[in-house]
């Protein structure tokens, strides 16, 4: 009970004054060391309505004034526990006051904090060492926000501050020790799994490569996580996975455990973890993320506990893992090779790095579900056309397909032709290398023909050069790929192509006026209004080319070529870079609003090229040889003449659409001339173009991509200014540098 102790009675036993007068003045004194203490936010309290203050003020006892604090939301409940039963000051850490319990782990508490003066919410872990007095413990607690401090990655929760508590009276070796990390918002797999199921592949396949790419940063400062599990991923709502508690973490050259220390849960440790754990590197890691990915994608442990851990030790150590399959029988046979692949008993048979599983999995992540269901409630299967006039490369062809998908086979054109004229069919898999012109006319024929979800279509070749096949591309292929190939290879690009189809074209057709309203939505802050009958009616503030504009950007960041919000970063730095150019001539354009608006408006169309090209191509981890470059840099010239080709349809919009392909064509040539497609120099390159190049690069270089991780505003900013010789207009890089710290606002402000 809260209230002013009086002197102890005849007995020694100390009594409490509860008299009106003691109890009302004791409220006044709470609330007073409540402010100074900022239990209760001074700031919070003065925006408290008069009225409510007054009745605040009007309290006549502690555990009244604590309920209408609690009521006034000055107060949390769990602060209010605290405070009624006279431990106030444990509501306080440092520059921290804590506002509720978050969780409980073998190392003490994590709460969510709330930094007093920059008012940032924080989780914050508190060790329970302090009372049991082990050293041991204390070193290995921040020797985890040592490490965490070390790894700056958006899939790793972040440590902001570490330190150690001592309250009033205490000495400094009974002080609390606590560490304060990145507060995310969600839920861990753990129990997503159990109140949602399983995840669908592509679900499962995205969050899992953000965290391999978060383990592939920890093994790059040589850190072994060694406690990865469904617990230890916390998945935000917008499905961004995390990883946290990296308090096993192996360090380099130190051992925080006494040997025959069992460290991790069994349930997801490596074997070779459970022999001996100072002796694993991240391989280990890599078998807990199969294990993992064996609990997300079926709902099952993949080593269930007997309630012997004797007997569930030796099982892990001499037994094969379990085959993911037998619990998902309709998973792809691919990812379910790589599950088991990761959860190999011998290290060495597991994949190399975690880099390496993070690229593997990147074509699942663009599946969407993709047996729809038919009247009938059965599964509709993914219909392929193998067109190849060789027995037996038609027959190898068919055979690495396995057995996912419905195969038709054809020789040569007149048989194709019968089939595509009877049947839909979701991908066509032609080979190249017959007889002059066969793949060209077959793609023509494919293309002219009306279909509610036009099909994929893959060529491949042994004989004909990439330059050619590229060729294809231009005509109506999807991508290529070129011989000798593996089934994987096969079969991962081809699910690429079907994630791509399915995210351009929707569950049943073309892109829905669903589609855009969402695209509009998230740029407008408002609803498209719709006209009876459901057609949607452009916004006020959405003109035609705005409307085709959002659709191409949503398409863009949908097939994994762009980060999520990007047209809204890239017009935003346009006009900042506009604002703060110097000099006259035709850099005056840029202070006139009516080109700036145009230029804003069409920017987000740069690399619309891109969604013509192979998406392996395009989305490839590691670097382009020389005949893969040519075909990369033939993008501009296609997106340039896609947009072009829409003159037509955008009668009212001719200004957008010249200037859309003035800036596509060209944001790729640099001021000195080394640039592609025309290898123009100087002033020769269009105004629009040198400013979207620039724009477009900073944007590039702070979303992640396949090959690399996002960088930092200071990296990104360094590479531009530092690195990139000759690549840009002086006067426009002089504004990008002045306008630098805005431009990072924007980036904060519209985060990816």
């Amino acid at each position: 009970m809260i209230g002013t102790p009086a002197p102890p009675d005849a007995n020694g036993t100390a009594v409490i004054d509860f008299s009106p007068a003691n109890m009302e003045s004791a409220a006044v004194r709470l609330l007073g060391d409540l402010l100074d203490t900022s239990i209760v936010l001074s700031e919070e309290w003065e925006e408290l309505p008069a009225l409510s203050k007054a009745e605040v003020c009007e309290c006549r006892s502690p555990e009244e004034l604590v309920e209408r604090l609690q009521r006034f939301k000055l107060l949390t409940p769990f602060q209010a526990r605290l405070v009624k039963s006279g431990r106030s000051g444990e509501a306080l850490l440092g520059a921290y006051r804590l506002l509720e319990v978050l969780g409980r782990g073998g190392m003490g508490l994590v709460y969510l904090g709330e930094h007093i003066h920059l008012r940032r919410r924080v989780a914050i872990k508190v060790t329970a060492h302090a009372k049991e007095k082990n050293p041991r413990l204390a070193y290995r607690f921040y020797a985890e926000a040592r490490s965490v401090a070390r790894l700056k990655h958006p899939n790793i929760v972040a440590c902001l501050d570490a330190g150690r508590h001592i309250a009033g009276g205490q000495k400094a070796d009974d002080g609390t020790d606590f560490f304060v990390m990145e507060y995310v918002p969600g839920q861990d797999l753990d129990t997503l799994v159990r109140n949602q199921g399983p995840f669908t592949v592509g679900r499962a396949a995205e969050v899992f490569r953000q965290v391999a790419d978060a383990l592939a940063e920890a093994h790059d400062h040589g850190l072994v996580h060694r406690d990865l599990k469904p617990s230890n991923v916390i998945v935000t709502p917008d499905w961004q996975a995390k990883l946290l508690d990296f308090g096993l973490a192996l360090h380099p050259r130190h051992a925080l455990t006494e040997p025959g220390t069992l460290l991790g849960t069994v349930g997801y440790m490596a074997p070779e973890q459970a022999r001996d754990p100072h002796l694993v590197d991240g391989r280990a890691d890599l078998f807990s993320l199969g294990a993992t990915m064996y609990w997300t994608l079926t709902g099952r442990e993949p080593y269930p506990e007997s309630g012997n851990p004797l007997s569930d030790l030796t099982r892990r150590l001499n037994t094969a893992p379990p085959d993911v399959r037998l619990a998902r029988p309709e998973l792809p046979a691919d990812l379910a090779d790589i599950v088991n692949q990761l959860m190999q008993v011998d290290p060495d048979k597991r994949f190399p790095s975690a880099a390496a599983v993070s690229t593997a999995l990147e074509p699942f992540t663009r599946l969407s579900p993709s047996h729809s269901r038919s009247s009938d409630g059965a599964a509709d299967r993914t219909r392929v056309l193998v067109v190849d006039s060789d027995p037996m490369s038609r027959g190898l062809l068919t055979s690495l397909l396995g057995d996912d998908f419905d195969i038709a086979e054809a020789a040569h054109v007149p048989d194709a032709r019968q089939y595509l004229e009877k049947y839909a069919f979701d991908l066509l898999v032609l080979d190249a290398s017959p007889e002059r012109g066969t793949a060209r006319e077959l793609i023509t024929l494919a293309r002219r023909m009306k279909s509610d979800q036009p099909m994929m279509i893959l060529v491949v070749s042994g004989t004909v050069p990439v330059a050619a096949l590229s060729g294809l591309v231009s005509v109506g292929a999807d991508d290529f790929m070129t011989k000798p190939f593996t089934p994987v290879e096969l079969r991962s690009r081809i699910r690429v192509l079907l994630g791509r189809r399915e995210t351009l074209h929707g569950q049943k057709g073309v892109l829905t006026m669903e589609t855009m309203r969402f695209a509009l939505d998230g740029i407008h802050r408002q609803p498209v209004p719709t006209a009876p009958g459901g057609v949607a009616l452009p916004a006020h503030s959405a003109s035609p080319w705005d409307l085709m504009t959002v659709t191409l950007s949503r398409v863009m960041v949908e097939a994994g070529y762009m980060a999520p919000g990007f047209r809204s970063r890239v017009a935003r730095y346009i006009r900042v870079i506009a604002q703060m150019v110097q000099g006259g001539g035709e850099y005056m354009r840029l202070k006139d609003p009516t080109y700036i608006t145009m230029l804003a408006a069409s920017s987000s169309l740069f690399d619309v090229g891109l969604l013509v090209l192979p998406g392996g191509l395009t989305l490839k981890p590691g670097k382009l040889d020389d005949d893969e470059r040519q075909v990369m840099e033939t993008h501009p010239n296609v997106g340039a003449e896609i947009i072009a080709g829409l003159a037509d349809k955008f009668p009212s919009e001719s200004g957008c659409v010249g200037l859309a392909t003035e800036l596509i064509r060209g944001h790729h040539e640099r001021w000195d001339g080394n640039g592609y497609p025309d290898r123009l120099a100087g002033a020769d390159i269009p105004l629009a173009a040198r400013v979207v190049a620039i724009a477009s690069t900073y944007e590039s270089l702070r979303s992640r991509r396949p090959y690399r991780p996002a960088l930092t505003h200071t990296r990104a900013v360094r590479t531009l200014t530092h690195d990139c010789p000759g690549r840009f207009d002086p006067a426009l890089l002089a504004a990008f540098i002045a306008a630098a710290g805005r431009i990072e606002q924007i980036f904060n402000e519209y985060p990816v």
